[in-house]
């Protein structure tokens, strides 16, 4: 490995472990399109330029499952009820064990359950179970990306590093929607799991052998960067793991109380957009499955561009003193609310321009995925000793809507699907997003708490790192 660049290494390999989670967590989004019978009604009727005869097969493909549209969102959302089941648990094994072994757990575990989707998915039932059981899987990926990014950032460089990491949660997205559609067309959707469930374990083997989990503990790594990394403002040791959780001082905490309403509802409009946007695309928008996967893709490529320009632009402020790293959580969580909230307005009322909506649609998930440098990176910058318990706690409620939302447009689209259904979905999102910007700037905080500290240390602690960041 290269000397003096092991911490970026291993902030690529958090890059690629994002990639992974999210690229399997949505391509059954784009997947079930090929998976399901057609149905009579089906598609909008509300714009019939947009067909070519009727019901034309390059937008609806023919599938082996006749699964009501609430089955079918069920089989999307089920995966997010296992990831709010396993967030807190998942969240507390980061902090308090190994968070290496926890992340190659979640990467390997999620790589062969995809592979199990195609021979379980003619028993519905069993599919619901597995899918359930992915989900589970799944929720340890944010929390051990917090608890790591305590290890293995240096404060300088937080919100660009977080910025590049949490980049491959659009990166996969980008490739699990493209590669979904093509594999599907070409070779059936069987293919798509298949493929994406196997190429996660070459990750698994080199992770396993080449990185540690922590910098004190690493082989590969000059005396010189170990040395910067440990004295890092901020940097979480591994001694950090056995100290005793402050939960009263947590849950007295009114940044904390904020980052968990600004969680819970800042994640609605992101959340809706990589569940939902290729099923809108499919039906209202009449793209066939190539377009939409291309359509669907193009934005989270270029999240994962602006996303790292983006925390660098934060970052340099805060370097200047033109902010505090309060406000630049608060500019982050502007961004990821109140543009797609707008966005969707027009959206919902511009009636059949296709070519705007789709602009329009692709500018929401550009911006809303700044919520991966805003709050969702909030909990490393309340207390970086105990990041994975709170993202556990936080991204508990913080998941309900990846969960609700397939299921509500299941159902409300049971009798096909319309604009003014998913009006309906719209202003749900528009309501959660404001709320979520109102009250994260009116009560978060981007401060270590001083109950990060050991008990008895708070004080000295504090005014050591604080000493430390004026110089940073």
């Amino acid at each position: 490995m290269a000397v003096g660049k092991v911490r970026f290494l291993f902030a690529i390999m958090l890059c690629i472990a994002n990639m992974i989670i999210y690229g399997l967590k949505v391509n059954i989004s784009t997947t079930i399109i090929g998976m399901v019978k057609l149905r009579k009604i089906v598609a909008s009727d509300d714009c019939p330029e947009f067909e070519r005869v009727g019901l034309d097969i390059s937008t609806d493909l023919e599938g082996p499952f006749d699964w009501s549209t609430t089955e079918q969102g069920l089989v999307v959302s089920i995966y997010f009820a296992g990831y709010l089941v396993g967030m807190f648990p998942s969240g507390y094994f980061a902090d308090r064990f190994n968070t290496k072994l926890v992340l190659l757990t979640c990467v390997l575990a999620n790589g062969i359950l995809t592979m199990l989707v195609p021979l379980v998915a003619k028993f519905l039932t069993v599919l619901l179970i597995v899918r359930f059981i992915t989900g589970i899987m799944s929720a340890a990926n944010l929390p051990v990306v917090n608890v790591l990014l305590g290890k293995w950032v240096v404060y300088e460089e937080k919100s660009m590093w977080v910025g590049i990491i949490y980049a491959g949660t659009s990166l996969g997205t980008v490739i699990s929607i493209l590669t979904s559609g093509l594999i599907m067309k070409d070779f059936g959707w069987e293919a798509v799991f298949y493929i994406h469930g196997a190429l996660p374990l070459i990750w698994c083997v080199v992770f396993y052998f080449y990185f540690e989990d922590s910098p004190e503990e690493q082989k590969y790594i000059s005396e010189e960067e170990r040395s910067l990394l440990v004295n890092s403002y901020g940097h979480r040791s591994p001694n950090s793991a056995k100290m005793k959780v402050p939960w009263k001082a947590i849950f007295t905490s009114v940044p904390f109380w904020a980052l968990v309403w600004t969680n819970t509802l800042g994640n609605f409009c992101w959340y809706f957009l990589l569940t939902q946007l290729p099923l809108y695309m499919n039906k209202i928008l009449r793209y066939d499955i190539r377009s939409n996967a291309a359509i669907c893709c193009l934005p989270y490529l270029i999240n994962a561009i602006t996303n790292p320009l983006l925390g660098k632009a934060l970052d340099w402020g805060r370097s200047k003193n033109f902010w505090s790293q309060t406000i630049a959580r608060k500019i982050a969580v502007f961004m990821s609310c109140i543009p797609p909230s707008i966005f969707l307005i027009i959206i919902m009322y511009i009636g059949c321009n296709r070519t705007t909506s789709t602009v329009l649609l692709i500018l929401s998930i550009v911006v809303c995925g700044a919520i991966f440098v805003g709050h969702l990176c909030n909990q490393n910058d309340l207390a970086p000793n105990y990041a994975g318990i709170l993202m556990g706690i936080t991204n508990t409620p913080g998941t309900l809507s990846a969960f609700i939302l397939p299921a509500l447009v299941g159902a409300l689209m049971e009798k096909g699907h319309s604009m003014a259904r998913w009006r309906i979905v719209f202003w749900i999102n528009i309501v959660a997003q404001v709320l979520a910007f109102v009250i994260f700037m009116a009560f978060g905080s981007g401060k270590i708490q001083p109950w990060n500290y050991p008990q008895g240390e708070s004080e000295n602690w504090d005014n050591e790192m604080q000493q430390k960041e004026r110089r940073a």
